[in-house]
């Protein structure tokens, strides 16, 4: 099996969109996500607010964004300022004019494309939305070295909602249990 070899012409000619997952666990479990409207109300408080990035069957955070307008596509949000330490969950997918996916970085935040255009690790990113779709705080041109130095194949963006039982198996698996004791567990798992 041969590597499929992408260069920077390559996707500055073809990356039309942009397509960010993020797993989003909404019940204060681990994330560090902060949602605003512009002005630092905090949304996440307000009980009428509904993201209107928030897959909420998956427990994923979904935007499309236009590379050529830096317009996220179809949104009906409002003004929205999202700042968070995603660390390296996220799988974000350049796509071409035709929405197909053409390569992906599923890890850290490629910086070099995302604001806050971080020195570092990866770990935070910020989307300024306006109430017309518009993003802010972008860096023109659009620099894609994160996707050629991290970047691969596209696969299909797995749910999140299965992220308690999948922390509840690695704990389970990291007690070592012996047979007697995973019969007794399995058992009481099924009260």
């Amino acid at each position: 099996m041969t590597k499929k070899k992408i260069t920077l012409d390559f996707l500055n000619e073809k990356a039309r969109y942009l397509d960010v997952v993020i797993p989003y666990y909404g019940d204060d479990d681990g994330h560090l996500i902060t949602f605003n409207n512009g002005f630092m109300t905090e949304l996440e408080y307000d009980e009428e607010f509904v993201n209107p990035m928030l897959d909420a069957e998956n427990k994923q955070l979904k935007l499309l964004i236009d590379l050529q307008t830096l317009t996220v596509v179809d949104w009906k949000g409002g003004n929205l300022r999202m700042w968070g330490k995603v660390r390296d969950g996220g799988t974000y997918t350049l796509l071409d004019a035709e929405k197909k996916p053409i390569w992906q970085i599923k890890g850290y935040v490629p910086n070099k494309l995302l604001p806050p255009h971080e020195k570092g690790w990866g770990d935070y990113l910020e989307i300024i939305i306006t109430s017309d779709g518009s993003l802010q705080e972008w860096r023109t041109p659009l620099d894609f070295t994160d996707f050629i130095k991290d970047g691969r194949e596209p696969k299909p963006v797995q749910t999140n909602k299965w992220y308690r039982a999948k922390r509840a198996l690695w704990h389970i698996r990291g007690c070592h249990l012996n047979g007697e004791e995973m019969t007794w567990l399995i058992e009481h798992l099924k009260e």
